[in-house]
């Protein structure tokens, strides 16, 4: 496979485009990827097929200001990160959503971080010498013949020990041949560069035996040695063969089908000021035919984000949409806006009198075409902000976030202040 020649495209991309080649869309039908009654890719992460590697970026990505093969390494680590965060990941689980591949990936960018970091394996070898090496009194005493001396008696040979260490043993030769697949699969990704060559793997012949074999032989190592990092290693390379046995080496899957909940953690990570209000939010009471009145918490208001200006009453309450938004009708529907109006005014009784709520949509994109939305009377021509329900129903401010930029942004760990104080100074709190 051509690891190189990589395809990149968009979530929700529509599966008769001309840009996406037959042959990946067999491959990701045959992975579960497309189903039967699909119009649109529902993925956004990393997939291989026979002609190289297909990138799927989140929907309303700019193309014009990014280089492709740094956003395709901020999107896998993002992915890594999302995985690897507990919360999300047990957040992702409950909603059926959880990041496909996510732990062979963990599992190959830990032993590509660690041969980064440590090289090849090799082996210490501790062999007995003559005069050379740390002296082993116990059995120089025992073994040699001493000649006596007024000062005590003297050793003419001393028995001793030296450690010696081989780099082309059968466990360095294992080591070096999943790496080099690891690099192959991953290391353009994961590395972020065009392409890697690493002399020291090609130097070392391939091992010997089936995967079977390789793994009982790791296994007696494993016995043998005392190292922290070398007992990391031969577990995490056993751990590798025994997923690659059976399978075909040569795929690479790591992301997510329902990117919209992955959206909705970064950029509740990444906001500044977020406030936690849903543990103090109004919980539904039933009351059953005996009158007893009994809460359900669990059940209770589940704002994705509250964020709250400093030193002020200023609240606003954002919902991470990941939806096209490019038109009216491809914005959020009633629904989304009750819950939103509903937030607001939970948030607002939580507050007091005094504070101001305000309510917003982040869309992914560079820029949108919404403004706000509004409710007005059916009917009524509306030509202006004073033509709607505004006491009834206050306004939903909508925002834009160039998902990239979020994705750096969320790898590494920065806080998106322009878009915090867009959410914050688009709004009238006079």
């Amino acid at each position: 496979m051509l690891k190189n020649n990589i395809l990149y495209l968009s979530d929700r991309i529509f599966l008769s485009d001309k840009n996406i080649p037959k042959t990946l869309l067999d491959e990701m039908r045959t992975l579960g990827l497309i189903a039967p009654d699909m119009l649109k890719v529902n993925f956004c992460g990393v997939v291989s097929y026979c002609d190289g590697l297909a990138v799927f970026f989140p929907r309303n990505y700019n193309t014009s200001n990014i280089k492709l093969d740094v956003s395709s390494h901020l999107l896998i680590q993002a992915l890594l990160k999302y995985y690897q965060n507990k919360d999300s990941a047990i957040y992702a689980q409950e909603n059926g959503d959880e990041v496909i591949g996510g732990r062979s990936f963990t599992l190959a960018t830990s032993l590509l971080d660690d041969y980064r970091s440590n090289g090849l394996y090799v082996r210490r070898v501790k062999e007995k010498t003559i005069n050379s090496g740390k002296v082993n009194w116990a059995r120089t005493i025992a073994r040699s013949t001493s000649y006596p001396t007024e000062n005590g008696p003297i050793y003419l040979d001393f028995f001793a020990s030296r450690s010696r260490y081989i780099s082309n043993c059968e466990t360095a030769k294992i080591h070096a041949q999943v790496i080099k697949e690891l690099f192959s699969n991953y290391g353009v990704l994961w590395l972020g560069v065009s392409s890697y060559f690493d002399e020291r793997l090609e130097l070392l012949s391939k091992p010997l035996g089936s995967i079977e074999v390789q793994i009982a032989y790791l296994q007696r190592e494993l016995q043998v040695t005392y190292s922290e990092r070398d007992m990391f290693l031969i577990k995490s390379l056993i751990q590798y063969l025994r997923v690659q046995k059976g399978s075909n080496a040569s795929k690479v899957l790591i992301g997510v089908r329902k990117f919209h909940h992955m959206w909705e953690s970064m950029l509740d990570e990444c906001l500044v000021g977020k406030y936690a209000v849903n543990n103090k939010l109004p919980v539904p009471v039933y009351q059953t035919i005996d009158d007893k009145f009994i809460p359900v918490a669990q059940k209770g208001q589940r704002t994705d984000t509250v964020l709250k200006f400093p030193e002020s009453n200023r609240f606003a309450v954002v919902d991470a949409k990941y939806y096209e938004a490019n038109s009216p009708n491809t914005a959020p529907g009633w629904s989304d806006l009750v819950k939103q109006f509903y937030y607001q005014k939970a948030v607002s009784l939580l507050e007091g009198v005094n504070a101001s709520v305000s309510n917003h949509f982040v869309f992914p994109g560079g820029s949108g075409e919404l403004k706000a939305a509004h409710v007005a009377e059916r009917g009524v021509i509306v030509t202006a902000e004073t033509d709607c329900l505004g006491e009834q129903y206050p306004t939903i401010y909508c925002h834009y976030q160039d998902p990239i930029k979020l994705l750096e942004a969320y790898v590494k760990n920065h806080q998106l202040i322009e878009l915090t104080d867009e959410l914050f100074n688009v709004v009238d709190y006079s």
